[in-house]
């Protein structure tokens, strides 16, 4: 009775969002409690959609609420901290320096139980059930943890022919350029239609039923199938680099037509400081942030699409397993700060 009882007082004070102890918890109106700045990041990724819901319940608002900080709540978090929770289990214990450590904890580094060949990320036993049980990670594939996930043969996914130099990628380079009939009113294309500038005017397109309506997105000309490799310049606070069916939704503000938000699209959201792969309306956080040079790798035919930084080296950011029935197509997506642009880079 007594573990149960610190187990239920456990998860009263963790967030769902983060998994760990609540910090400055808030109470929105259906009564979930949040981390403030977990939940406000949640809503940050919304704010385009002017909707914002509630991660477990996802009951919605039209109207982004203010937040104050629960006080007794975060009395209760003091107290219990103070009298001192239950402790993590011995498999959990702090991270050594030849340990892996879990890449979710920041405040203590715990050590990892399992590493996600997927996500290319390792999590303790704390965060690694919310990872396994919650969709769409239930098929990634979980296996113990190595000091380095890039020295851990993927043989797991893939065949023995995975890519590993980028020499060996540019061989599978792929011209890409946008097409104009897609391209919502606000975005602006030139270098041959291989770049593509979020402007404050308007552009005088005619209209076309290939055009996004409501977002601020556009799609390649070029359909992607076998094995494609391209990389993408973006400046801006926010620029998402997807992939996309090309019967994805065009007219209307509805998730539908957005990159990621459906079952039609893949969308990685590029930040200086974060990274975030948005599938089917579920988002999941990339282990660092995107470089202002990213390369895109797909292999349609074992449904592998994964996420580059490109600097002086070519580092492994993010991979999908998934299964694509149909051709993709590239596209950029904008939030709403004029000035941004992505161009796809000239490879050959």
């Amino acid at each position: 009775m007594e573990q149960i009882e610190e187990q239920l007082e456990q998860k009263l004070i963790c967030c769902p969002i983060c998994y760990d102890v609540l910090k400055d918890p808030v109470t929105i109106a259906c009564g979930h409690n949040y981390c403030m700045n977990c939940i406000k990041f949640h809503w940050d990724t919304e704010d385009e959609r002017s909707i914002y819901s509630c991660p477990l319940c996802r009951g919605t608002l039209r109207q982004r609420p203010n937040l104050v900080k629960n006080t007794l709540l975060a009395h209760l978090v003091a107290h219990l901290n103070k009298s001192g929770l239950p402790a993590a289990p011995a498999d959990d214990c702090y991270a050594g320096a030849e340990d892996v450590a879990c890449a979710v904890c920041t405040d203590r580094k715990l050590k990892a139980l399992k590493s996600c060949m997927v996500c290319l990320a390792s999590y303790c036993g704390k965060h690694l059930e919310p990872h396994y049980k919650t969709p769409p990670f239930k098929k990634h594939k979980l296996v113990d943890p190595t000091v380095s996930l890039k020295e851990t043969p993927v043989d797991a996914l893939l065949s023995q022919t995975e890519l590993k130099t980028r020499a060996e990628f540019l061989q599978y380079s792929q011209d890409i350029t946008l097409d104009p009939k897609t391209a919502y009113k606000h975005l602006f294309l030139s270098e041959g239609n291989r770049k593509v500038t979020l402007i404050r005017e308007e552009n005088s397109y005619s209209s076309h039923p290939d055009r996004f309506t409501s977002w601020l997105q556009v799609l390649s000309r070029e359909s992607l199938t076998g094995r494609c490799y391209w990389e993408v310049e973006w400046r801006g606070e926010v620029v998402h680099v997807a992939v996309s069916y090309k019967n994805i939704h065009r007219a209307g503000d509805s998730d539908e037509c957005v990159f990621g938000y459906n079952n039609k699209s893949w969308s990685f959201r590029c930040e200086q400081n974060r990274c975030y792969l948005y599938c089917n309306n579920t988002w999941t956080k990339v282990l660092c942030g995107a470089s202002p040079r990213v390369g895109v790798y797909l292999d349609h035919s074992v449904g592998l699409l994964s996420l580059y930084r490109i600097s002086d080296t070519m580092t492994p950011l993010h991979r999908v397993q998934t299964t694509f029935t149909e051709p993709l197509y590239a596209g950029i997506r904008f939030y709403s700060c004029p000035g941004s642009t992505a161009e796809f880079c000239k490879l050959t």
